[in-house]
């Protein structure tokens, strides 16, 4: 459902750390084929103590630029990027956040290239294990904005997918899905197969204000659970079903008007939370936030800009505090 990082290695060097070691000391620039490494200062974080010979502890904030990638940020001893730092793949894509030997390690937010023909935005905001996304995180596609304006504002995006919750091996597994197009809004609580599919049999769906569902879901397919259709945000009536098989969704069996009514009120009332939480002007600040960010770390070689930046306070607990329990599921 989501770009992959195709580019997950091609970033990494090998050097000759003495050589380069002999330049920094008569120069800040280093050069090595069409790679030049440009050292702002060595970096000694207090809370290192007395560093071990064997361990290749940040040393550096530098920029690289090669063939495959620049970078801005910190490097260690073995000229590894390490802790913090910008990179711009070949690709396309960029990379602002966590670094452990050369691979995105961390917490980080990825930009995909635009794609003017197909999707105009795309974003993931979250953690990185061994260069791909797995953990907590949020990921943005915009396809689709509105250009019209109120009050010198730009209206919220038309058509976009927003995904928060858990990921493993770059792919969603489990949270929430919000999507609006053509005026329609869909939210998906629950887990996904390793086709990008829902497939949870304790799924919730709710779209739009008027139609709640909560059972079991295989393939994007509802196969057994109750539905609840709403009316003036007042519940109008709701019945349980089941489907005969996988096979043949359109054929119904079972229409059980009481069976599982005691929980509509539950569920009408997380309708209403959620049609708070995920406000479709609220979505569109946090985007334009991170491409804020995104700015920042672009605009200029701002090496103290990537160095004090406190990724789990600025980025992860903003994200926490707007979003509260529904961010990761």
């Amino acid at each position: 459902m989501e770009a992959s990082n195709n580019n997950q290695n091609s970033n990494e060097l090998k050097f000759d750390i003495l050589k380069i070691d002999n330049f920094i000391k008569k120069d800040k620039i280093y050069k090595d084929g069409e790679t030049q490494f440009q050292f702002c200062s060595e970096y000694n974080p207090e809370d290192q103590g007395e560093q071990d010979p064997k361990i290749d502890f940040p040393k550096y904030i530098a920029k690289i630029k090669s063939s495959n990638f620049e970078y801005l940020g910190i490097l260690s001893k073995n000229l590894k990027k390490e802790n913090y730092g910008y990179n711009h793949f070949d690709n396309g894509d960029e990379y602002f956040g966590q670094w452990n030997k050369d691979k995105k390690e961390g917490y980080g937010i990825y930009f995909f290239k635009e794609d003017k023909e197909d999707t105009i935005k795309q974003v993931y905001i979250g953690e990185f294990k061994n260069n791909v996304k797995s953990g907590e995180g949020i990921y943005f596609k915009v396809t689709k904005f509105n250009t019209e304006k109120k009050e010198g504002k730009l209206m919220p995006p038309l058509d976009f997918t927003l995904v928060i919750g858990n990921f493993l091996d770059d792919n969603f597994i489990k949270g929430i899905i919000f999507s609006m197009g053509e005026g329609k809004r869909k939210i998906y609580k629950g887990k996904m197969n390793k086709d990008g599919e829902e497939d949870d049999d304790k799924a919730e769906i709710y779209e739009d204000d008027n139609k709640i569902f909560y059972g079991k879901v295989k393939k994007d397919d509802m196969l057994e659970g109750r539905i609840i259709i709403m009316n003036d945000n007042k519940k109008e009536t709701g019945y349980y079903f089941i489907r005969k098989g996988n096979n043949n969704i359109d054929e119904v069996i079972d229409f059980a008007y009481e069976k599982g009514m005691e929980n509509d009120d539950k569920y009408i009332r997380k309708l209403n939370e959620l049609n708070n939480i995920f406000d479709v002007e609220r979505i569109q600040d946090l985007f334009i936030d991170v491409m804020k960010i995104r700015e920042k770390s672009i605009g200029q070689d701002n090496f103290e800009y990537v160095k004090n930046l406190n990724y789990d306070i600025d980025i992860k607990q903003e994200l926490k505090d707007q979003y509260g329990k529904y961010l990761y599921c």
